[in-house]
């Protein structure tokens, strides 16, 4: 467990490496849309690519859990919270889609998807039980 620095300082240590991590994610997406050639590019390229794009967003979910491990025991419950929730959510996704895919009634679905998914689960469930008032 990282040692607790107080909200404030957890929130500006993310962003102060959050934003680089994002600027660096769209970066790599836009370069790589423009010049690699998914058809004529040699496989070490879009090999190269491929890590440059996912190694901004591994960076931020080791952030998220950093932030959290930072906070106070109140905010690093509802965070875990949500993250776990999420979580569920998109191994429940996975395992349907995977069913319907066993049995040929969907095709194939790139499992790019469920990264976005699981960020869009987290960040529901976060935000509904904000709303509803059930927080820990």
């Amino acid at each position: 467990m990282a040692h607790q620095v107080g909200f404030n300082t957890a929130k500006r240590r993310y962003q102060r490496l959050y934003w680089p991590a994002v600027v660096a994610y769209v970066t790599a997406c836009i370069g790589g849309a423009i010049l690699v050639d998914k058809d004529t590019s040699p496989v070490w390229m879009t090999s190269i690519l491929s890590v440059l794009t996912s190694a901004p967003l591994v960076f931020i979910m080791w952030l998220m859990l950093r932030h959290s491990d930072e906070t106070d025991e109140y905010t690093r419950m509802r965070q875990l919270q949500a993250f776990a929730k999420g979580g569920a959510i998109t191994m429940s996704a996975i395992w349907v889609v995977g069913s319907f895919q066993l049995w040929d009634v969907i095709p194939g679905l790139n499992v790019f998807w469920f990264g976005p998914f699981f960020f869009l689960a987290y960040g529901l469930t976060y935000c509904w039980d904000s709303l509803t008032g059930k927080t820990v």
